[in-house]
């Protein structure tokens, strides 16, 4: 029992863990984990699963693909579904892979190697040969259309050479190369701009930009790797090689048809990675035979005919030069590890994170260590471990500091947390932090207010709290250095255009404690205006779903302090947003807080959430006086037993289904 109790717990921990990193990364946002981690992540939680069936759902990281559906684009469903590839980083995994195969087809076949190409995956639609939709890969049933941004990518060719008939659907993947990822920064660099943090995250967050036209700007690239439906060819490599006439632009692929080419193959990709000019993180490996391929089929995520094999990040050794304390917005103290530059993965590293204090101890890092450092899911320079044999023997570990490096304030620890602290609201570092949070894309959008214009506007007292933003002037910005004028009036109008957000937007801004994005928006969309959240009590704040005790307490504690409340009360004069601008159907459930439990015989828990939501509901994730009613499903547990013990309702899929098209109906 107690063994079934510790595989729950790291069920329900790593489900979390991998959503999270999921999201994120289908974002085009940094991900806390690397590729490898994630892998090795997913893995343990498919073994949980395997061994305690019941907790294999719908919902579950391991039982569906990732998804990158926005709500700014119309949704197509794909005519394939676009599944991921299983992944592979040891030698031995290829080898049981291949064999496998073999045992269900047949021996001494023959596959296709192709470079993976660190991108974004991207389906066209043809139809006589000219472009009619081009779409993400989506949750892998459905994608975003995204055709007026893609039409912008020079490779991507608008009519066909041949103009074939019929319908015709080529995937590839779009990414830009390391050198116009290193010139675009650069620019953005002197032209004040914020920059970007890696080539495929700036992908994804391009393909998915509101104006056609600013995505032109971006420099970038598609290959053609797939015609995933029968196209007369009875090999992919013929496909591959047919791509080429119809206009596209193909990378380099190997026919191999023995494990000993597979291995010299990726010997030999692996070993030209550092001179490619766009960044790769493993191998393909495709069955050629595409009746072979129909014949072996799908598993729900993966193709069960091609597998990639996984690289290890790049790693390098260097030598810690110092230590510096960094001043978050929160105030949490960061130590960052200053490095003899080293080349690493694309760009010259000087700068590493160790997380926290703790991580020092752990590594037990030290000033003047050599150390080995890699770029964790290629982006973030990590310290991943210390060489002893090369530790000066006058070495002494890092003092952990007691007063803020910024503002000399003494720094706290609180109970449970990692963190240290610094909690003067007015340091100087906090401040700037909370400028940029504030200005960035999920919060207000504001562009052109980057991080050296914001330190130029608190250095001059310009500004010394977020409402001071609202009411600077032209002249306030044409005063500081190197300020244009026409760059004064482009920073003006995105300050202007921010008052156009949506709820969710200011209370992620606003920089509250353990509030995240996700966070903001349930918020929002549980409480409707900002009047509500500033008045909600820490129960009814707990009633919202992803709002525990302590993010509860944070909210209530910063509404209730004098100085806070006082600045978003001076926001909301300001004409900032104070409703919630988010999509909903109907108003059938409105007022109501429900509780889903169990599992549903057809929708994911994620799906009936949207549904109550939509519909005007507040979906919550505990049991209360406050709640309306209960959904529930199959292996309901304490929330039902709760519910019954206080005569909540309960309801079931059935009559959530027919009520909402009754509702529809009259």
């Amino acid at each position: 029992m107690e063994m079934k109790k510790t595989a729950y717990a790291r069920h329900q921990e790593l489900s979390a863990l991998l959503s999270e990193a999921s999201k994120r990364y289908y974002q085009g946002e940094v991900s806390a984990l690397s590729d490898q981690e994630f892998d090795f992540a997913m893995k343990e939680l498919e073994a949980i699963e395997a061994a305690y069936p019941e907790l294999r759902k719908k919902d579950s990281p391991a039982q569906k693909v990732g998804s990158d559906l926005s709500e700014l684009f119309p949704k197509v469903t794909h005519r394939v579904p676009m599944l991921s590839i299983s992944n592979a980083y040891q030698i031995s995994e290829i080898h049981d892979f291949i064999r496998q195969v073999e045992k269900d087809a047949h021996p001494d076949l023959e596959w296709v190697c192709e470079r993976k190409i660190d991108g974004v995956s991207l389906s066209l639609i043809y139809e006589d040969g000219v472009l009619r939709e081009a779409i993400t890969r989506g949750d892998g049933i459905r994608g975003d259309d995204i055709t007026a941004n893609v039409k912008t990518i020079p490779d991507v060719p608008h009519t066909l050479s041949g103009s074939p008939k019929g319908l015709l659907e080529v995937r590839g993947e779009v990414y830009m190369t390391r050198e116009d990822f290193r010139q675009m920064n650069e620019r953005l660099q002197q032209e004040g701009e914020k920059t970007f943090q890696n080539p495929r995250n700036t992908v994804a967050g391009s393909l998915k930009l509101k104006d056609p036209e600013e995505t032109r700007k971006r420099p970038l690239h598609f290959f053609a790797y797939l015609i995933p439906e029968p196209s007369g060819a009875k090999l992919h490599s013929e496909n591959l090689e047919r791509l080429p006439r119809l206009g596209f632009k193909t990378d380099r692929f190997w026919k191999v048809n023995s494990l000993e080419a597979i291995e010299n193959t990726a010997d030999e990709i692996l070993a030209s990675r550092s001179s490619l000019p766009f960044d790769i993180d493993g191998m393909v490996i495709k069955l050629n035979d595409l009746r072979l391929q129909e014949e072996l089929g799908n598993t729900a995520k993966n193709p069960r005919w091609v597998i990639a094999y996984k690289f290890q990040a790049e790693r390098a050794e260097t030598q810690i030069l110092s230590i510096d304390c960094q001043v978050g917005r929160t105030g949490a103290v960061t130590p960052v590890a200053n490095l003899a530059p080293v080349w690493l993965a694309g760009t010259t590293v000087k700068r590493a994170t160790l997380h926290n204090f703790d991580e020092i101890s752990r590594l037990d890092v030290r000033v003047g260590d050599t150390v080995v450092i890699e770029k964790g899911g290629e982006i973030i320079p990590k310290i991943v471990a210390m060489i002893p044999e090369k530790r000066a023997a006058e070495s002494e570990p890092f003092e952990i500091p007691t007063v803020c490096p910024e503002c000399g304030m003494p720094l706290t620890r609180i109970e449970g947390e990692v963190v240290i602290r610094c909690e003067n609201l007015h340091c100087k570092a906090m401040v700037q932090a909370l400028f940029e949070h504030f200005a960035s894309r999920d919060a207000m959008n504001i562009e052109n207010l980057g991080p050296a214009l914001v330190a130029a506007l608190l250095e001059t007292g310009k500004v010394k709290r977020l409402s001071d933003l609202y009411r600077l002037t032209q002249d306030d910005l044409i005063s500081l250095e190197r300020m244009a004028e026409k760059s004064a009036q482009n920073v003006i109008q995105a300050i202007e255009k921010s008052k156009e957000r949506s709820l969710e937007n200011l209370i992620f801004g606003l920089g509250i404690r353990f509030v995240g994005k996700t966070s903001a928006k349930n918020l929002a969309q549980y409480f409707g205006t900002l009047e509500a959240l500033m008045n909600a009590d820490k129960e009814t704040l707990q009633l919202v779903g992803d709002v525990g005790e302590r993010i509860a307490t944070s909210i209530y504690d910063f509404f209730r302090n004098t100085e806070e409340r006082a600045e978003v009360e001076t926001l909301i004069t300001l004409g900032l947003p104070t409703v919630y601008k988010g999509k909903k159907t109907g108003n059938l459930f409105s007022g109501q807080t429900v509780v889903l439990t169990g599992t549903l015989p057809t929708l994911s828990r994620s799906d009936a959430k949207e549904l109550l939501e939509a519909n005007g509901g507040k979906v919550s994730g505990s049991v209360s006086k406050k709640t309306s009613w209960v959904l529930a499903g199959e292996e309901a547990g304490s929330k039902l037993t709760k519910a019954e013990e206080l005569g909540i309702p309960v309801h079931d899929e059935e009559w959530l289904l027919r009520t909402l098209r009754e509702n529809q109906e009259t």
